[in-house]
């Protein structure tokens, strides 16, 4: 019996496979060892929300987009320096796009926002008003300039994404459809406060988009003091309007000499930023879209006056309202607006109903017209009717009359 297992391990092919088994060991233990180590190390929660409301604290808010190999870019303009710079962050952590990926300490509320093809806030319309003067306008001496400025790329981007814009305000100006605005030329910003007060009310928006102290700057009026007019104009309208979401823009630079504006735009600007910061700490819905620094506004993209921008500039402004914008709905800012009886979700279609109701009027007031001739000639008809009836009438009484005397007087026959 002890010699049958030496014969059967002495053929050369058990040998053969005996061997093999042992060289398959040798190699996949190392490999097996491997696998277990990483995937003890790497733990992968797909899940945005609930993934991040286990995140720490210290995370500086900022507009998000996610990359090619998974990673959130986190942008955020600086407040801390003086000379307009902002700053750029990266945060990493795991997402259905990426495998490995590590965690870093972001923001305890859940950032619902993996990217920027979604919709705002779930889809919520965007009742949205422009508040400011010439440049919110979309004024600029550049030639063949349509006045949209920054609304028309702003709008397109936001509707592409699946959002319903509605722009509101007692003005209307540029060749696009949804053109309403609140904004004059050459105002300051104690008056674009006061037109405020007359048109919030009236639209109630839920998002704000503020471009106002050119006009303080150029005329020179008490530019240490704008912090004070600027916030009266935000705290108005969040009070105004209490589901709404303001983003607020620094000036633009200037290079005109006329009015020397350059300076006191240097020392306003610090005084908006610094405003944000306070706003933040309040925690109040207010975003800061910061119009320079290296990716903003630069001197170049200004029209041959020095102080309007050229269209390539109307698109920067509406790139950089539009990332405060995303920056507010990651935030949680962003609420619907308040119902307002004659304002639709849509600007487009409101325009389309304004069209139907001129429509609709003018026929109205045809059919009326109509309604009126018509009744005219029914009224002259019933009194040509009355009158021949009164004729027959009359004619009747006449042949009775002298019939009547006819039998009294048959001689009068001859």
């Amino acid at each position: 019996m002890d010699k049958f297992p030496r014969q059967l391990t002495s053929s050369p092919y058990i040998s053969m496979l005996l061997a093999r088994r042992r060289s398959l060991i040798l190699l996949g233990l190392p490999l097996f060892l491997i696998v277990l180590l990483f995937s003890g190390t790497v733990n992968v929660d797909n899940e945005w929300g609930h993934r991040l409301d286990s995140l720490g604290d210290n995370f500086k808010a900022g507009v998000s987009y996610v990359t090619g190999n998974g990673t959130v870019q986190v942008s955020y303009p600086s407040t801390d320096a003086a000379t307009n710079s902002s700053s750029l962050s990266s945060v990493s952590f795991p997402s259905e796009l990426s495998s490995g990926a590590t965690t870093s300490t972001v923001r305890t509320k859940p950032y619902a926002r993996p990217g920027y093809e979604l919709p705002l806030a779930n889809g919520i319309p965007l009742r949205i008003m422009a508040l400011g003067a010439s440049t919110t306008r979309g004024d600029s001496p550049e030639e063949g300039i349509d006045n949209n400025g920054f609304r028309r790329p702003l709008r397109e981007r936001l509707t592409a994404i699946g959002n319903k814009v509605n722009f509101v305000g007692t003005q209307r100006l540029g060749n696009m459809t949804d053109n309403d605005i609140e904004a004059y030329p050459g105002v300051v910003t104690a008056t674009i406060h006061g037109n405020a007060r007359k048109a919030v009310p009236k639209s109630k928006p839920n998002l704000f988009l503020i471009n106002a102290g050119s006009n303080d700057c150029f005329q020179h009026v008490d530019i240490d003091n704008f912090y004070k007019r600027y916030d009266a104009l935000v705290r108005y309208l969040l009070e105004a309007s209490p589901r709404s979401t303001i983003i607020m823009g620094t000036i633009l630079p200037t290079w005109d000499t006329r009015f020397n504006g350059r300076e006191d735009v240097w020392r306003v600007n610090p005084q908006i930023r610094r405003l944000a910061k306070i706003y933040k700490h309040q925690e109040l819905p207010v975003v800061l879209a910061d119009m320079q620094g290296p990716d903003g506004i630069q001197d170049g993209n200004l029209a041959s006056d020095g102080m309007h921008p050229g269209t390539a500039g109307y698109e920067m402004m509406a790139t950089k309202m539009y990332e405060a914008i995303v920056e507010a709905d990651a935030r949680g800012f962003l609420q619907p607006p308040e119902p307002v009886q004659g304002i639709l979700d849509d600007g487009d279609d409101e325009r389309k109903d304004e069209e139907y109701m001129k429509w609709l009027e003018e026929k109205r007031a045809l059919d009326n017209a109509t309604a009126i001739a018509e009744q005219k000639e029914i009224d002259r008809m019933l009194a040509e009717l009355a009158k021949m009836k009164q004729e027959n009438a009359d004619g009747k009484q006449e042949r009775r009359q002298k019939d009547t005397r006819l039998r009294r007087h048959p001689k009068m026959l001859f």
